[in-house]
């Protein structure tokens, strides 16, 4: 996301960023690069705060193929698709393919405590632990804190007993049902959602452009009638709870159509 990188230049020069929605542009980036000199490709089960942008039909299924057909390691970056946020533990088992690694956070502990890991399969792992003279000696100055990590592991608790994975599915329906009632707004672009509890809605070019209409314009509509919504450059993004009520996700989108008119009237 360029907002977070203005500035700073790249963090790190060997990089590549392809199309989120083409496994053939994928292909043809690792052809480019030499497949040698890649090292492996990250991608989100769902892009979050980048828009939530959901992947296309046998998307993750094609670049698990393209990965391991040119040994690179596939990464999945479950930080906010993870813990029920996608009606499972990671998000991308959702699409039948299996990573080599998944970096994790947020949902771990619901927030309740700062919690982020990596899990790695055995072909990754084996170097570091089972032979010799390769000791894995990587590690922070509060990693494996035992209060985070008790925190974590009640919350993990919590999702299993009271069954979250089902319910996130259940509100995963009726809130995408919600948010396509946004899209006859005349400053509404594009609804994205149904897949995981995670929604956008994208304004118009036409309202960001030609009247100046901001995305926090909306957002201070929203919240000065109760509800927080997250404003990104051109579209405004929702990530309820996973326990939201039916009444409460009917609250939220009547409530942003409201800051929609509201902001329109003004322009």
């Amino acid at each position: 996301m360029e907002r977070f990188r203005s500035g700073y230049g790249k963090l790190i020069e060997d990089t590549s960023v392809v199309p989120h929605d083409s496994a053939a542009a994928l292909e043809a980036e690792i052809l480019r690069v030499g497949a040698d000199r890649v090292a492996a490709f990250f991608a989100e089960p769902v892009i979050g705060a980048g828009g939530v942008f959901l992947p296309p039909e046998h998307y993750f299924a094609d670049v698990a193929r393209i990965c391991q057909k040119y040994g690179v390691l596939f990464v999945v970056d479950s930080v906010i698709c993870g813990f029920a946020r996608l009606g499972n533990w990671f998000g991308i088992e959702r699409f039948g393919v299996s990573p080599d690694m998944i970096v994790f956070a947020k949902g771990v502990s619901s927030g309740y405590l700062p919690l982020g890991g990596v899990v790695v399969n055995g072909r990754v792992a084996d170097p570091f632990w089972n032979q010799e003279g390769n000791p894995f000696l990587h590690g922070t100055t509060y990693a494996g804190h035992p209060s985070a990590c008790a925190a974590a592991m009640a919350n993990l608790d919590i999702l299993e007993r009271e069954d979250l994975f089902t319910v996130s599915r259940e509100v995963e329906t009726h809130l995408d049902s919600a948010l396509r009632g946004l899209a006859d707004h005349p400053l509404v672009a594009e609804v994205r959602s149904g897949v995981g509890v995670m929604g956008a809605v994208e304004l118009t070019e036409e309202a960001l452009t030609e009247r100046g209409i901001t995305t926090a314009e909306v957002f201070s509509e929203a919240r000065a009638r109760g509800v927080i919504v997250r404003p990104i450059p051109k579209a405004l993004l929702v990530s309820p709870p996973l326990i939201i009520t039916w009444e409460q996700v009917e609250h939220l989108t009547s409530t942003l159509y409201g800051a929609l008119d509201a902001v329109m009237d003004r322009h």
